[in-house]
């Protein structure tokens, strides 16, 4: 039996009966299966108009559950294991990320099969994008249209990695991204980070040049000492259908880049073309100016899930930004963006959530809920947090594994009423 452990305010009834009424409360949920904690005082401001779809990758599962923590749906993977992401559609059905088997890419995080699942588990369709030299991996995003767009590592080799101007003598698994009918298993747009490289290192290559003076550019070098040649490690993929523009969290760099989504797969090859001129160069990027050369404030150490709000807002979860303590950061965002060098480009942090017992190096998520509370899901830890705005700690669950993500949705929307709930 997994403890239920309750905060209880002080009053006049005296001890007895505060001991009496533990008891009960204990009896009562002798047979409960979660482990929560409440704080009483607040529990009026609890999001209780929501429920949490909590994606664990350490469990393999994804489930609905309340704030009771009672498991309301669980989806079948028929036994695979997840990639990741695990996304709820307003029909009822949910698009997950497993775990191809046709590729020997397998850094933390790697999926490479896309699964759509109908409300009531039949299978609606399954496409994979893996390969001996590409996987997809971590998160994805599903379009308007029907369409997928997803990272994806790609294998260069040593001898193609030198002739970019690579300080390592090892092959790299820079991202791109491709987005696919998956009806058709058509390739419809696709971005390389290789086509924007910039470096200082070797003179005689075509694209060395001043990193500083590149803001739109991705220093190839930036984290070169990876001996495994992952070297970006991006995790987290927005798209903003209305600016089509893309949002990616890159952990190893530590920074959030945005990307022109309007360019033919042509252009974003280039730096030309686009609602932005820029082709596939970096639109903007915030978080780590240092990864540029750039001036202001550090605000990312590892970083997951760019989450765009309704309000164009961002909320992102800084892994150690306090260096052993992670961080949920809101930032105000406001396209169309420019990228000056030595300017400081980095926007306004809006609201910040920290606490000395919040920490988890990989993995995590913030999400806004409907009534202004944040939820987090702290990976590692496996505990799902509520906090107000004024940044107190209202709910937590510790019942899950290795959390990817959590998810609210309120109980009266499309996705809940289609799943009978």
């Amino acid at each position: 039996m997994k403890k239920l452990t309750v905060k209880i305010k002080k009053n006049k009834i005296g001890m007895l009966l505060q001991l009496f009424l533990l008891i009960a409360l204990v009896v009562a949920c002798s047979d409960d299966d979660t482990s929560t904690t409440s704080n009483d005082e607040d529990d009026s401001t609890l999001d209780t108009n929501s429920y949490i779809l909590v994606v664990d990758t350490g469990f393999d599962g994804a489930f609905l559950i309340n704030h009771d923590g009672d498991e309301l749906f669980e989806w079948d993977f028929d036994g695979e294991e997840l990639g990741d992401d695990a996304q709820l559609l307003d029909d009822g059905s949910l698009i997950a990320q497993l775990r191809s088997s046709n590729s020997n890419i397998t850094f933390g995080g790697y999926g490479g099969k896309f699964r759509k699942i109908n409300a009531d588990q039949s299978i609606d369709w399954e496409v994979t994008y893996s390969d001996t030299d590409y996987r997809a991996h971590h998160d994805f995003d599903y379009l308007s249209n029907g369409n997928i767009i997803f990272l994806v590592w790609e294998r260069v080799t040593t001898t193609e990695a030198q002739e970019m101007g690579f300080s390592g003598n090892n092959a790299i698994y820079p991202e791109s991204i491709v987005e696919l009918n998956p009806l058709t298993n058509e390739v419809v747009w696709e971005w390389h980070a290789k086509d924007h490289f910039v470096q200082d290192y070797d003179s005689s290559k075509a694209n060395y040049g001043v990193i500083a003076d590149n803001p739109n550019k991705i220093d190839i070098n930036y984290n070169s000492s990876q001996s495994d040649g992952d070297i970006m490690h991006a995790n987290g993929i927005t798209i903003d259908e209305t600016n089509d523009l893309l949002y990616v969290t890159v952990n190893y760099y530590s920074e959030v880049w945005v990307i022109d989504h309007s360019t033919s797969t042509t252009e974003a090859a280039s730096s030309t073309g686009g609602n932005y001129n820029l082709g596939g160069d970096l639109v903007y990027r915030f978080g780590n100016p240092l990864t540029y050369d750039n001036t202001g404030e550090v605000t990312l150490n590892r970083v997951h899930y760019p989450n765009l709000l309704d309000t164009g807002n961002m909320l992102v979860f800084s892994n150690n930004i306090y260096n052993g303590q992670s961080a949920a950061i809101e930032y105000e965002l406001s396209p169309p963006y420019t990228l000056v060098a030595g300017q400081d480009n980095e926007p306004s942090v809006t609201w910040e959530f920290t606490d000395s017992s919040l920490y988890s190096l990989t993995t995590s998520s913030a999400s806004r809920m409907s009534n202004g509370n944040t939820l987090i899901g702290e990976g590692t830890a496996g505990t799902i947090w509520e906090v107000s705005e004024s940044g107190e700690v209202l709910w937590q669950n510790t019942n899950y594994n290795s959390i990817w993500r959590t998810y609210p949705f309120e109980i009266d929307s499309p996705a809940i009423t289609a799943l009978g709930l």
